[in-house]
Order: C-alpha cells, then structure tokens, then sequence
C-alpha cells in the first residue's frame, strides 16, 4: 500500500511540473504580448502627438499660403516623429491636406475654399516589436490623423476719436491701421466678425460685429476727431455688444487704443470706471490688447487693462511715421494671430 502511494505522488508531483512549466510559458508569452502591447500604445500616442503638432504648425502659417502650410506642417511632424531612437525620416511617412473644414458638419475637404484648415496624416512603417516574432510577428506600422482650423472670433474695437487724435494725424493713422487690419483679415477668410466703439467726451457703439468688414472700414474713416477721453464709456459699450451678441464656440477680443489719458465722465472718477470696465471684461473671459499711442498716452493704466484680462499691451512711440508704421505693424499682428483649434 505505501508503495502505491509513493508512486502515485511521484505521478502527481511529475502532472504538476508540466502544468507549472506550461504555465510558466503562458505567463512569458503573456509579459511578452502585454510589452508589445503597451509598446505599440506608446508609439500610437507619439505619432497622434506629431500629428496634432503638424496641423496645428501647418494652419498657424496658412496666411502665408497653402504651400508653407504644407512645409511647416511636414517639418513639425518630423520633429515630433522621431523623439525615440534609431527612427529615421525613412521611417517616417507624412500626408498633408490644406482645406476647408465645415464647422456645421464637422467635415473636412481638400482644397475646397475658403481655406481655413490643415489636415495631417502621419505614419510610421516597419517599427520592430521587443518580443512578436515569438508569435511570428517582426514588425508593425502605426498611423494617426489630426485635423487643426482657425477658430473664429468675434472682436471689438474701442478707438479713441478724442479731440488730440487730430494733432499730427493721428486719427489718420488709426483709419489706415484698421484699414491694414481688415485686409489681413479678409485674406485670411477666418469666419471672424468686427465691430467698434468709439469714445470721445462720450461712449458709442458705432457698428456692431459684423462680417462685412469692408463696411466696418469705411465707418471707421467716415468719423472725426473731437472732444475729451471717456474711456470707460467706450469699452462699455465695446463690452456689451460681446456679451449680449458673441457667437457660441468663437473668441472674444477687445482691441483699445488710446494717445492720452481718460478724462470723462464728470459723474465719476474716469480711471475707476476704465479699471472697472477691465474687471468687468476679465470677469466676462474677454482679453483686451491694450495699445497706448504716443508719449502722451497713459500707459499705465493700458498695461493694468492688459494684465486683468490676460490680454497683452503694445506701446507706440517715436517720430509721426515711425508712430504710423509702428501702428499698422500691432494691428496686423493682432489680425494674424488667432487662436488655432484640434477639431478632429
């Protein structure tokens, strides 16, 4: 009897080494298969990553045309592409599509216009698995599709037609700033909409948002120049027209120029209800580039406007036609630089 026994728990100490060894085997091929998997993740992310890079590079130099679009998005997935090493531009495959993309229908379509989108296509080829070729699998490719547009905005100008705007022009150079700034605008086809107050001894909306900018243009050149600085008056009314009448899903801006220093109202103190206004904006979500003209502009309170709402102050200064040219350069850049969204 004891003989039957030891031999039958050598039989099953002999079962329970196979099992172990068969386990031991599933349990490697399962570490190697979850490497691998994991594995291909990451390189999943890095080339979603170099994707979302390109278009985004790609449609923020769209307003240089369609063909530095296309360089700069390509150059911008390579440098995202091949953070890990031995990756080489061979490795590297990328697809470039500039067009329009339908913000009602959420769709893409190439070279249809307004161009207003870069769609980006980014492939790595032939990348070695640590442990695959157990299962007979050497290598694997990986894609990864990112789709950026300018998101539209809807922007108020405040501009100061205070009686010191007529001294050397400057209220000419103000007209042929927005002038410049319309144009790159309309070039670039952006969805966005205008509009602008005006302040001198009183506030006034003088168009509201619109996208005829054309039309916008010619009302900032029909106005004159006169009377004292009610600041806070003039965003107020640039203020509402964001509130009460901006688009769902667009950006909200507020431009303000001034060359002196607010003076009116009579009923309050003129620099309290600027900073006011300010507050009232940040609390709203809407930055304000603040733009002090000339030596005599306050620039001060232009810089506290900028820094409550996290908008950004430009000062301009110099002789009359620096002044003039300096002017031109701080709206083009504001019209240039709009934010960009991932929409796909």
């Amino acid at each position: 009897m004891n003989l039957v026994a030891r031999r039958s728990r050598r039989r099953q100490r002999g079962a329970i080494a196979v099992l172990a060894a068969l386990a031991m085997v599933a349990m490697v091929g399962m570490l190697a298969l979850a490497l691998d998997v994991g594995f291909m993740s990451s390189v999943r992310t890095d080339m979603q990553a170099a994707a979302d890079a390109g278009a985004l590079a790609g449609v923020g130099d769209l307003m240089n045309g369609q063909q530095a679009a296309e360089s700069t998005a390509r150059a911008y997935v390579m440098a995202n592409a091949k953070t890990r090493p031995r990756v080489t531009d061979a490795d590297i495959s990328t697809v470039v599509s500039v067009g329009y993309w339908d913000r009602g229908q959420r769709s893409f379509t190439k070279d249809q216009t307004p161009l207003n989108a870069v769609k980006v296509v980014a492939g790595r080829a032939n990348t070695p698995m640590f442990f695959g070729k157990m299962f007979h699998h050497q290598a694997f490719g990986m894609r990864a599709a990112a789709v950026a547009t300018f998101q539209p905005r809807d922007i108020m100008l405040v501009l100061d037609y205070s009686g010191s705007m007529r001294d050397f022009n400057k209220v000419g150079a103000l007209k042929d700033a927005v002038t410049a700034f319309v144009a790159v605008l309309q070039q670039s086809q952006a969805n966005d909409r205008v509009g602008f107050s005006v302040y001198s001894t009183e506030g006034q909306l003088a168009t509201g948002m619109t996208f005829d900018l054309a039309r916008l243009a010619r009302d900032v050149h029909s106005r004159s120049a006169d009377g004292w600085t009610n600041m806070g008056e003039g965003m107020e009314k640039g203020r509402l027209e964001l509130t009460n009448n901006a688009r769902l899903g667009a950006q909200k801006l507020m431009v303000v120029m001034t060359d002196g220093m607010a003076n009116r109202p009579t009923n309050r103190d003129p620099f309290r209800y600027v900073r006011d206004e300010a507050d009232a904006a940040a609390e709203a979500g809407i930055p304000i580039v603040a733009i002090s003209f000339s030596a005599d502009s306050d620039q001060n309170i232009m810089r506290q406007l900028a820094r409550t709402t996290h908008g950004v102050h430009y000062h301009i200064a110099g002789s009359v036609s620096q002044q003039e040219d300096e002017l031109k350069r701080v709206f083009r850049e504001v019209a240039i630089q709009r934010p960009l969204a991932l929409v796909d």
